[in-house]
């Protein structure tokens, strides 16, 4: 190649190892420099600063203004008498004095300072990190529906939702669950130590809500055992409940600190063998509050709820013994065979009440004069545990026993209309509050049964163990006024909450678009046709 040639190829780019010249620059590498010097001083300061402190301070500035105020009062003071005595009297239509006003002393507040905003915001944050934690438990309270139920439209189950316990409550079982009325999420349990009440180590009393499952939101403990409690129909924060002792309380759920309100005494008449139920009556806006109590000591007493006592009378004594009642009422009553175990009134007439006794009969029995108007129902071979109307159709109710039946009833008919059959002692019921013809009871095995009587009379909707491992005795079951849930508790604290599947409260057909009036006539006509084709 000629030098022209050369020198033109050395001009030309290097096809092969060529690169910019900016990616050719090397990068500076990093250098560590390190020095060795003391440090300067310093120095720690902390200081404990509380509420007190505010208070203290604010009081002192509270001194300093009313000094100062005062300081004030007396130089003006003094320039009058001043000018009093030289006789220099300032013009009446000259400017008037401002009117000092002494600011009042603030408030005395108690050691400690007010901690009602903090524990709200505690308990706000509180809820909300266990809504975090339990996060699938919330979406499938909210929107689980079992798709397997288009396969089987004659079946249904129930999804386990949340496990409400607190301390200790495995030594004690869930006697009785109440859903307050106007809050759709708080519930009432209450514990006790023996079923039979045999031995009783003291029990507790405790309100959960389905916000916060974590813990409850007041829990009390009592001196006995509480068998049964239930929260007052209009009065959201009345409670009541009665215990193995055979005192009745009333309580006010709004107070943290102490909650007991007011207690039956000896000398008030409190009940001598525990208490099996209470239920509150019905009573008109102005008149006092009233429940009923039964005990195992064959008395089915009415008390009025006066503003510092509790005042108790009579109406039944399954004892045969008068003595220690009130001299009012004895010429009223009427002396019945057997214990009273539970107690139930009519949602149409508060007068009328049914009282189940241990010997497997109910009572329908007039309050408003118990000489007269009882009838008998040969309802069950063994003590009836739980009575309840039905919430649509007033003169249908059902009751349960140990017999292992379940039993509906149209009222003034001593024959059964339904008997179903559930294969072991059924231990509570509950009607459902969307419709007139479901009804859940609960077994001592530890089962939950669902039944649909206006599809199938035969055989339950579902059948469902709470446990698969082993088996748990439970004792009652509560229907929520507004969500498609039940609450079922029983021996060791058990206490858990269900979601029931589409099948299990599906609506009727013509329900639709319907308005309220319209879907309560659907509901009496489902019972009408239930009564109809009854054999009896």
């Amino acid at each position: 190649m000629s030098a022209e040639e050369l020198a033109r190829l050395d001009s030309q780019p290097n096809p092969f190892n060529f690169s910019e010249r900016v990616s050719q620059t090397q990068k500076a590498p990093r250098k560590d420099l390190g020095i060795q010097t003391e440090p300067p001083p310093s120095n720690t300061h902390s200081l404990n600063f509380g509420l007190s402190n505010i208070f203290d301070a604010y009081q002192k500035d509270y001194k300093k203004v009313l000094a100062k105020e005062l300081e004030r009062e007396r130089e003006k003071e003094k320039e009058k008498e001043r000018e009093r005595k030289s006789g220099k009297q300032k013009s009446p239509r000259g400017p008037r004095e401002p009117v000092v006003h002494i600011p009042p002393p603030p408030p005395k507040k108690t050691q400690g300072g007010d901690l009602s905003a903090i524990h709200e915001t505690a308990s706000m944050v509180e809820r909300m990190v266990t809504q975090n934690i339990y996060d699938d438990i919330t979406q499938d309270f909210q929107y689980w529906e079992d798709t397997s139920d288009d396969f089987r439209p004659m079946e249904g189950s129930l999804l386990p939702l949340w496990k409400f316990s607190c301390d200790n409550c495995r030594s004690y079982y869930v006697s009785d669950i109440c859903w307050n009325p106007f809050y759709p999420d708080l519930f009432a349990a209450s514990y006790s130590t023996d079923r039979d009440g045999s031995t009783d180590c003291g029990g507790m009393l405790s309100l959960f809500t389905l916000k916060n499952p974590g813990i409850p939101e007041r829990l009390y403990r009592t001196p006995s055992g509480v068998n049964s409690a239930q929260f007052h129909p209009t009065k959201e924060s009345v409670l009541v409940a009665g215990c193995s002792d055979g005192v009745v309380f009333v309580y006010d759920t709004r107070l943290v600190g102490c909650l007991k309100v007011l207690s039956s005494t000896t000398i008030t008449g409190k009940h001598l063998l525990p208490v099996s139920q209470v239920r509150w009556i019905p009573t008109e806006p102005g008149q006092n509050l009233g429940f009923y109590s039964v005990g195992q000591d064959g008395r089915v007493s009415q008390w009025t709820v006066l503003p510092s006592s509790l005042q108790y009378t009579d109406i039944l004594d399954f004892s045969g013994d008068t003595q220690g009642s009130n001299s009012s009422s004895n010429a009223d009553k009427v002396k019945l065979e057997g214990t009273a175990t539970c107690v139930a009134f009519s949602p149409k007439d508060k007068n009328i009440l049914l009282v189940g006794v241990d010997t497997g009969a109910v009572f329908q029995v007039n309050a408003s004069s118990t000489s007269y108007g009882i009838i008998r129902y040969p309802a069950h071979s063994c003590p009836v545990r739980a009575i309840a109307w039905n919430s649509y159709h007033h003169k249908i109710f059902a009751t349960c026993s140990g017999d292992w039946t379940l039993k509906l009833w149209l009222q003034c008919h001593v024959a059964a209309l339904v008997i179903l059959d559930l294969g072991a002692p059924v231990a509570g019921l509950t009607w459902a509050p969307y419709s007139s013809s479901v009804v859940v009871a609960v077994s001592d095995e530890g089962r939950v049964h669902v039944y649909d009587l206006f599809l199938r009379k035969c055989r339950p909707l579902c059948v469902q163990n709470i446990m698969q491992r082993r088996r748990t005795s439970l004792a009652c079951v509560a229907f929520n006024p507004v969500f498609p849930i039940i609450v079922v508790g029983g021996e060791k604290g058990y206490l858990i909450s269900m979601k029931l599947s589409p099948n299990l409260r599906k609506p009727h057909k013509d329900a639709k678009g319907a308005d309220e009036q319209k879907l309560r006539e659907i509901e009496l006509c489902k019972m009408d046709r239930i009564i109809a084709t009854s054999s009896n």
